[in-house]
């Protein structure tokens, strides 16, 4: 696994840890956050990376993070953009061009 996947996967792992000892639901967090349930099962499967870390926070508040994992979250969350932002510009640059053709 590359280092953008790595930073993708730390992220999801932390989230999916915080969600885990809720014993909630996706959907019933998911109310309390209005967001989607599929939304926020895909941020903890590391399918998707939210731009905004607003929603997360409030994620990790309702799942009782100390104030150190809230730090880490966030660290991990703006190493996830990066990641998600390198791999969208290194697929660009294989995508080919009409001019390639």
């Amino acid at each position: 696994m590359d280092a953008i996947h790595d930073d993708v996967a730390e992220f999801a792992l932390l989230l999916t840890r915080l969600k885990e000892r809720t014993d909630r639901s996706y959907a019933a967090l998911a109310r309390r956050l209005d967001m989607n349930a599929s939304t926020l099962h895909r941020y903890c499967a590391g399918e998707a990376v939210p731009l905004d870390f607003t929603g997360i926070e409030r994620f990790a508040a309702l799942c009782g993070a100390s104030p150190g994992e809230r730090v880490e979250l966030h660290r991990r969350w703006i190493l996830a953009v990066a990641a998600r932002q390198r791999s969208r510009s290194s697929d660009a640059r294989r995508t080919p061009t009409p001019h390639d053709a």
